[in-house]
């Protein structure tokens, strides 16, 4: 079995040399809703620094990118009594009585401004909106979701919604500008052929480089064998040789005249890192 390892590009790519992204100022609307830019400075520093520095030398900074713009906030809560029925246990009966009500809604959209080495010039311009309605949310309409959905008692408050919906939003604007890996475990097939199981050995050793000279050897050797072509794919993916894997692994496709699954789904797999490789 080989693991490949893909790293691709965001779908809005910070240039290759970028080390550090700096958070700049957030401008909030409206302007007197207490600590969100902060709250959304705290959740964008915490998820930048999964891929890139957030504070460094003069060196790093001078290869900075800052992130600002807007967080607009609409917040709403919609308070009252309605009519319900409980249960009385004295009287074995049920009472109609007014309890209090409470439906809370809210939604975020966030601007994020990206802004290159500098801070001269604007990269790109990212929208995100997230929102929120108390009677659809799981913790007010508890595990069966058979609780009230406008119980007061178990709304939360809207402090904590809008921090939720600004993590969220500091989520996507991530998921569109981070590196992502694609792993997928490729099983090789082995094979009697003497360069194949070199190949195969140095593959299992992790030394791809070396595998895929064996198992070209191997091939030439016995040109035939679509286990050992297969293979050979294999390691050309897992060594980064992507053209020369897709390759291989649609001449396994065509020789089993698309009875190949596996080696179907591996020449899509290619074909899709690939293509988000050249965009």
């Amino acid at each position: 079995m080989v693991t490949v390892r893909h790293t691709l590009p965001g779908a809005l790519s910070l240039p290759a040399d970028v080390e550090m992204v700096r958070v700049r100022k957030f401008a909030v609307h409206p302007a007197d809703t207490g600590e969100v830019a902060a709250l959304l400075t705290e959740a964008l520093q915490k998820r930048l620094s999964r891929h890139w520095a957030i504070d460094g030398d003069a060196r790093a900074r001078a290869r900075a990118v800052d992130v600002g713009g807007t967080i607009t906030l609409e917040t709403k809560d919609v308070k009252g009594t309605r009519t319900v029925r409980r249960w009385d246990a004295e009287t074995r009966t049920w009472r109609a009585v007014q309890a209090p009500m409470l439906v809370r809604s809210a939604t975020a959209t966030v601007e994020f401004a990206v802004f290159g080495p500098g801070a001269k010039d604007r990269l790109f311009t990212i929208e995100t909106r997230r929102s929120y309605t108390s009677p659809e949310d799981p913790r007010v309409r508890g595990e069966l979701g058979l609780e009230r959905p406008d119980d007061p008692a178990r709304v939360p408050p809207m402090d904590q919604i809008l921090r939720e919906l600004l993590g969220r939003c500091a989520d996507s604007f991530l998921e569109m500008i981070s590196p992502r890996e694609v792993t997928a475990e490729v099983p090789m097939r082995g094979t009697w052929n003497s360069a194949g199981s070199a190949g195969l050995k140095a593959a299992e050793e992790g030394d791809f480089a070396a595998a895929v000279r064996h198992l070209e050897a191997a091939v030439a050797s016995d040109p035939k064998d679509v286990n050992l072509l297969f293979d050979l794919a294999a390691a050309c993916e897992a060594a980064g040789r992507l053209e020369d894997a897709l390759k291989h692994y649609k001449a396994v496709v065509e020789r089993t005249k698309g009875q190949d699954a596996v080696a179907a789904e591996a020449a899509k797999r290619v074909e899709r890192v690939l293509k988000r490789l050249r965009r």
